[in-house]
């Protein structure tokens, strides 16, 4: 029987109706393209289809384009595995020795020799394509968003599509699992890009350069008069041409303003000329229109000097966020404690990242990641452990969980009625076994049905739980961006250069790391320098410590502060002092109390740990991270966020 039989024949003797097989949850997906799409149809509308209706050839497409022909920005090898898979259908129990590796584990308990089953994460390598060669895990993660196969802590199958399947003996195809896949939340996420678009600040410094060449000339023409008023004129100018400048590090609504105010004082000026009056309308209108771009993207916490690192260029914010509601939880749409006021009423707020631009020592441009952080996943990944995360017991995710329910609610409905052939038998042992399976599939239906947990405290359900998850999103994310606007290198701030700031926080030492790479401790490897690693390889790229500039280069007269930081008691560097000298503001011309610190001043760079973009980040990125597959270390040290 096929899994469109399932939910149109028996699942409208089930619900009384006939069911929908869409996801239960969500509007029309949004996939995160930058081309033009070659069809309408988004990766949700191809699911259903496929669902309704699997075709009898696997759709097998370039590597991570899920099926399509259209190419998304992000797409998932766990698709491409289960392609690989081939034709025909196939059991519960086939489909998860294929997405999972199994070994037998010998050990003792109380002295006695015994052994156990492991299940452990599936890895292949890609024998075609532009990753050829190149090795992928089957993410645990992936499998629960897609709720396409739920595991616990011994490695048991407990809850999805394919827990459903097994509960009533269905076989599926690779389409129907591929559908799964595309159905992920991940997949549907959409960025929410604040901040200055692409060249709008050079195009601004282009024009405020132009606008003061000729501001400058027509002060010449009142410089050596002797007309009474000229110096009135002069002085006017010299102010304008002040401002304009300011406007290089300020372009706030105060400092735009306080310009247009003056260059239409001097430009009223009745001794003025015609014709230079004619230019200095000219150069307000061409300012305004410049500065529109900048003014339109308002951002929100590029002044917070705790968690944003003065003296870099074109900052930006981009959230990323999910528009489908989320059933399950306690508010199916939530806004995260970040960007409240950006965002329209009904989306998620699922993580959010702040970086700007700056520079390396020959001239190429870095994106230098500020902060990377998830309002609403770190206190659900500081209070569970990895294995009680994607358990299914403590987070519901209610996608495309209503084609499990159709399944269990039939699987239920048969259990009960081979109970009652069994009692009228009179045969106990199958009775009691029958009761057992029911109550499982009850639960099952209780929390994924009502979002009701068995027993414990109840969180609320977001994709991309751990900082390693969607820091690696939010990576791959800006690595693809830096690739199509000509961007050399993706860097993250080092924490003894701005996350100390906050105060010590194991958390961010342990994220963001050292300029080498290192994490809590300064031992060990950081997650966004380790993740970073892991994408150059893939990518056929590399990563390692790296000179950024402090400020823009350009402007060669420099506001210094320095700053500093000790290590608490607690720390294995106690007492330890860090002394850090950052750039407040960066100008073009001298200034009482600025340095001059000129583009290949070494005072000018610091190290930062940075991957280097290739050609090939241009296209579709994976989703997920490589680790984090089904293995469980119950001596691994608890992760920080």
């Amino acid at each position: 029987m096929s899994l469109k039989n399932i939910l149109f024949g028996i699942g409208r003797k089930v619900f009384g109706k006939k069911p929908d097989p869409s996801p239960a949850t969500g509007q029309k997906q949004k996939l995160l393209t930058y081309e033009k799409p070659l069809t309408q149809d988004t990766g949700k509308e191809l699911a259903k289809v496929e669902l309704k209706n699997p075709p009898v050839v696997l759709k097998k497409t370039k590597p991570l384009h899920m099926g399509d022909d259209t190419a998304p920005a992000f797409g998932s090898s766990t698709y491409d595995w289960i392609m690989k898979k081939g034709a025909g259908k196939f059991s519960a129990d086939d489909w998860i020795d294929h997405l999972t590796s199994t070994r037998k584990v010998n050990l003792k308990v109380f002295g006695k020799p015994t052994s156990k089953t492991v299940r452990e994460p599936k890895k292949f390598r890609y024998d075609s394509g532009p990753f050829q060669g190149k090795e992928v895990v089957i993410n645990k993660e992936e499998l629960f968003d897609s709720n396409l196969a739920i595991f616990n802590e011994a490695g048991d199958l407990t809850g999805g599509l394919l827990y459903a399947a097994k509960k009533f003996g269905l076989k599926l195809d690779g389409n129907e699992l591929g559908a799964m896949i595309k159905l992920n939340p991940v997949n549907r996420l959409r960025p929410v890009e604040l901040g200055m678009p692409k060249g709008a600040m050079e195009t601004f410094e282009r024009t405020t350069q132009t606008a003061a060449d000729q501001l400058k000339n027509i002060r010449k023409n009142y410089a050596q008069s002797a007309i009474r008023g000229s110096d009135e004129i002069t002085d006017g100018i010299d102010e304008v041409i002040y401002k304009l400048g300011g406007l290089r590090n300020d372009q706030g609504r105060g400092a735009i303003t306080a310009f247009a105010d003056e260059i239409k004082a001097v430009r009223n000026n009745a001794r003025m000329r015609p014709e230079d009056r004619k230019v200095m309308n000219k150069v307000l209108g061409e300012v305004n229109e410049a500065h529109a771009p900048l003014k339109n993207n308002k951002t929100y916490y590029g002044g917070e000097t705790n968690y944003t690192l003065q003296g870099g260029k074109d900052y930006r914010e981009t959230i990323m966020v999910l528009d489908d509601p989320i059933s399950s939880n306690r508010n199916p749409f939530n806004k995260g404690g970040h960007f409240g006021e950006a965002l329209p009423k009904e989306t998620n707020n699922i993580y959010h990242i702040r970086y700007d631009t700056r520079f390396t020592p020959e001239g190429k441009k870095v994106f230098m990641i500020n902060e990377i952080q998830s309002d609403v996943n770190q206190s659900v990944a500081k209070k569970l452990s990895k294995v009680k995360q994607l358990s299914g017991d403590a987070r519901t995710n209610p996608f495309q969980a209503d084609l499990e329910l159709n399944l269990l609610a039939n699987n239920r409905a048969k259990i009960m009625q081979e109970m009652n052939e069994a009692m009228m038998k009179r045969q106990p042992n199958k009775v009691q076994a029958l009761s057992a399976e029911l109550k499982d599939v009850q639960n099952k239906l209780n929390r994924t049905f009502s979002g009701r947990n068995t027993g414990g405290e109840r969180f609320d359900y977001f994709p991309l739980v751990e900082a390693d998850a969607y820091g690696d999103h939010a990576l791959k994310y800006l690595t693809q961006k830096a690739a199509r606007e000509g961007v050399d290198y993706v860097a993250v701030a080092p924490f003894s250069k701005l996350s100390f700031r906050q105060g010590y926080k194991k958390g961010n030492e342990r994220f963001y790391g050292y300029a080498d790479g290192k994490g809590i401790d300064k031992r060990g490897k950081a997650v966004m320098p380790e993740l970073m690693r892991k994408l150059g390889n893939f990518y056929g790229s590399k990563a390692g410590p790296t000179k950024i500039s402090l400020s823009d280069p350009k402007l060669p007269y420099k506001s210094v502060s320095k700053e500093k930081f000790k290590y608490p008691d607690s720390h294995k560097m106690k007492g330890k002092e860090i002394t850090n000298e950052f750039h407040t503001e960066a100008i073009k011309d001298p200034k009482k109390g600025y340095k001059l610190i000129l583009q290949n001043d070494p005072r000018l760079y610091f190290d930062a740990f940075a991957v280097k973009v290739s050609p090939l980040m241009r296209q579709t990125q994976k989703t997920y991270r490589h680790m984090g597959g089904l293995v469980v270390d119950m001596f691994k040290t608890r992760r920080y966020n």
